[in-house]
């Protein structure tokens, strides 16, 4: 870990915001490194998300199911479940569901 001995604003400002990890899309499948949760893309504009068996999701929903999978501790978890129609505690029980269980 290298700490700085100086600390500028900007260091200040990246340190004090953390990250999301960020959600990539690959060849119609949209993947995270913070997460083994994954979607896919399956035509006319629609997504499946692992955790979300037998919803067909817009991108928009697809993105938010993948945010709330690799950063379920964040307080955006509330906005990111309503994009999906669930509360956060529902979004976060099909996540923590074993898939294909």
């Amino acid at each position: 870990m290298n700490i700085p001995t100086t600390w500028s604003r900007d260091i200040w400002r990246r340190a004090a915001t953390p990250t999301i990890p960020a959600v990539h899309v690959v060849s119609g499948h949209m993947v995270s490194e913070a997460t083994e949760h994954h979607a896919d893309f399956v035509g006319q504009d629609r997504w499946v998300v692992d955790y979300l068996p037998g919803r067909h999701l817009t991108r928009e929903q697809a993105t938010a199911a993948m945010q709330i999978a690799v950063a379920p501790t964040e307080p955006e978890v509330e906005r990111w479940s309503a994009v999906l129609g669930l509360t956060a505690a529902e979004a976060l029980g099909y996540m923590a569901m074993p898939v294909g269980a």
